[in-house]
């Protein structure tokens, strides 16, 4: 018996039944709650998606004679078929006579107790409707006969007992031109319903199987036109059959009275000068006379080749997603978010040290998880679960087994609750070891040079202000001037030197947060005069947020913000306005943003500005030095803090970087 838990990931199952051409519903609690229904039903019942959630007595008072047959499935665990039954169905508040076949299975618990109902329902009304005609049709003849023969009884009588008159005769032509007319009406009724069936229908007579009748959804399916079959022996009507089983199939039918049914039948049929592949779903019915004797065979057909292959597509897109995860060295995880149950591949286990049968929880994978980077991967893990946004994460792990260092990436998406089920938190883990150690390798050589070149600069520096403050007293205005330069020079050299140091030890895990309360509006202002200082072309104004507290490291938030503020000047023609405002989100967390006039930036660069080594490129910014490390350490401190930075812009409006923080 299949259950609800095991759904694929991203709850793939119900994505499939949604897409159904079966009408279906699941109720998922003993009072019938809707917890899931897919358009085709809603289509069926003539409802809205907003039925979901609420009782089936509440939102569809007309299926009340429903409930007690789906109270015992509830309770028997038993299923329910039914075939051609009456239901009324509320259309714009008029009850409409709708026929369907439908089934009530119960799913199971473990315990073998039922926790839901799948309904599954298909409208057979055109198929009963025909039918009823047949049959009615058959009945009206019989009646009918049995009228003529009375009157033709009654004519005998008369003409034995010589009392006929000739108005009697009369009036006797009368009642049997009336008796034809209602068999003509009886046959155009019939034939009107006959043609506007939604399904294809064909009516076969004789022993030759005549194509006495046959409707437009049918000659379609077929791939021919009404005057090239009708009147002609099905055999030779439609000579591209010959080598397949319908022929044979339909034969069986008119000998033995039987019913047969074709579920996905793969057959040949005329498309244009050529055949296609079609797959059918169609029922063969004989049709019998008064006296019981076969006359014929109804066909009725539905062409399913496009829900066929929609579901090969499915199946291929699956399996293609599968070898490429597997390709790839990857393996895929969910969490249920109510339970936080883990479900994880093989290879999930292996990246966390676990054997293939070992059985992960996600409390003993979190304990795989580096203790430094513990806590924060888990504040990010919780945050997207909360947030539904995605997860993106690096962090080394530690082998359960064997203790071996990993570093590995995991990244995945909240995926919705569709019905009463929990939401899926889902992804892909892959490992990054390699690359990590050769980014370390990279990060240790680079901070080795950096080390090795702040030695000289410091003395270099030394040496060049002992020689300016000489060539001061000695009136050598050329000489101070070009010596300043030279220092200026060292100093742009020296703070790159300190960027890449601050690299490598962030990279490294190195680096250290020096956390204290103090008010973000002080260091606002302190930052705003100092930048005020090195530029005298800018306006810098400040809008203050009053005295809110934040818990963090001083220095490099005020490291940040002299960051945006120096990238405010160097983007920013002279004389315009830069503004610093802090202000407290409706999410009740510190923004601080830094708002300029300069040239903007384009949205493809946006995305990608917090990346390292990442620089804008374009005629404007060929003069502007630097190496892209400011706005990556930037976000890399702000991350740290459990906070985000951001940036709104637009080319020619200037721009708005902006940082925030919980506050506390």
């Amino acid at each position: 018996m299949d259950t609800l838990t095991n759904l694929p990931p991203g709850n793939i199952m119900l994505q499939i039944l949604a897409q159904a051409r079966e009408g279906t519903v699941v109720y998922t609690s003993r009072e019938l709650h809707i917890g899931f229904i897919n358009d085709a039903m809603l289509r069926i019942w003539h409802k809205e998606d907003s039925i979901k959630g609420q009782p089936l007595k509440d939102v569809a008072p007309e299926f009340n004679e429903f409930l007690p047959i789906l109270d015992r499935v509830w309770q028997n665990g038993e299923v329910y078929t039914a075939t051609d039954t009456l239901a009324n169905i509320n259309i714009n508040g008029v009850l409409t006579p709708t026929y369907f076949d439908f089934e009530y299975r119960p799913v199971l618990d473990a315990d073998g107790k039922t926790y839901a109902i799948i309904n599954t329902a298909t409208d057979v009304t055109g198929r009963v409707l025909a039918w009823q005609l047949v049959h009615e049709k058959e009945a009206q003849a019989e009646s009918l006969n049995e009228e003529l023969t009375s009157a033709n009884e009654e004519l005998i009588a008369i003409n034995e007992e010589y009392q006929s008159t000739n108005e009697e005769l009369v009036e006797t032509q009368q009642d049997l031109q009336q008796l034809y007319n209602k068999l003509n009406i009886s046959e155009t009724l019939f034939r009107n319903i006959f043609e506007q069936a939604p399904v294809g229908l064909a009516w076969l007579t004789g022993k030759e199987m005549v194509v006495e009748q046959v409707n437009a959804p049918m000659l379609k399916i077929w791939g021919r036109t009404a005057n090239e079959i009708v009147g002609k022996p099905h055999r030779e009507a439609r000579p591209e059959l010959e080598g397949q089983p319908i022929f044979d199939l339909l034969e069986r039918v008119f000998a033995t009275g039987d019913t047969h049914e074709n579920t996905e039948l793969k057959v040949w049929l005329k498309s244009g000068n050529g055949l296609r592949e079609a797959y059918i779903n169609s029922v063969y019915t004989a049709v019998k006379n008064n006296d019981g004797d076969i006359t014929g065979v109804l066909i009725i057909l539905d062409d399913v080749t496009e829900v066929i292959a929609e579901r090969r597509r499915r199946e291929v897109i699956e399996e293609q997603f599968r070898l490429t995860v597997e390709s790839a060295d990857m393996g895929s995880w969910y969490v249920d978010t109510h339970s936080r149950k883990l479900t994880a591949t093989n290879r999930v286990k292996e990246l966390f040290g676990f054997h293939p049968d070992d059985e992960m929880t996600l409390d003993e994978a979190i304990v795989q998880i580096r203790e430094d980077y513990r806590d924060n991967i888990v504040e990010i893990f919780n945050a997207a679960l909360s947030n539904g946004e995605k997860y993106d994460v690096e962090f080394p792990t530690v082998g359960y087994h064997d203790s071996k260092l990993r570093w590995v990436r995991a990244f995945g998406k909240l995926y919705p609750a569709e019905m009463d089920d929990a939401p899926q938190f889902s992804g892909l883990l892959m490992e990054i070891t390699e690359s990590k150690e050769d980014e370390a390798r990279k990060n240790d050589f680079v901070a080795m040079v950096s080390h090795e070149l702040k030695t000289p600069l410091t003395s270099a520096k030394a040496f060049v202000q002992m020689l300016a403050q000489k060539a001061l007293k000695n009136g050598d205005d050329f000489t101070e001037g070009s010596l300043q330069k030279v220092d200026r020079q060292i100093e742009k050299m020296q703070t790159l030197i300190k960027g890449f140091l601050d690299i490598a030890r962030m990279e490294s895990g190195k680096i250290n947060l020096d956390r204290q309360h103090f008010i973000m509006s002080d260091l606002v202002k302190e930052c705003v005069e100092e930048n005020r200082l090195f530029s005298q072309r800018h306006q810098i104004s400040v809008k203050p947020c009053g005295p809110v507290q934040v818990y963090a490291d001083r220095d490099k938030i005020g490291q940040v913000i002299n960051n945006f503020l120096s990238n405010a000047i160097k983007y920013s023609p002279n004389g315009k306005q830069i503004v610093v405002s802090c202000f407290i989100t409706d999410a009740g967390v510190l923004q601080v943003n830094v708002t300029d006039e300069g040239m903007g930036i384009n949205p493809q660069d946006k995305t990608r500005l917090f990346d390292r080594f990442y620089r804008v490129e374009s005629k404007h910014t060929k003069t502007i030095s630097g190496f892209g490390i400011g706005l990556y350490l930037c976000a890399e401190i702000i991350r740290r803090h459990g906070g985000e930075v951001g940036v709104e812009s637009e080319m020619g409006q200037g721009s708005t970087f902006y940082f925030r923080l919980p506050i506390g």
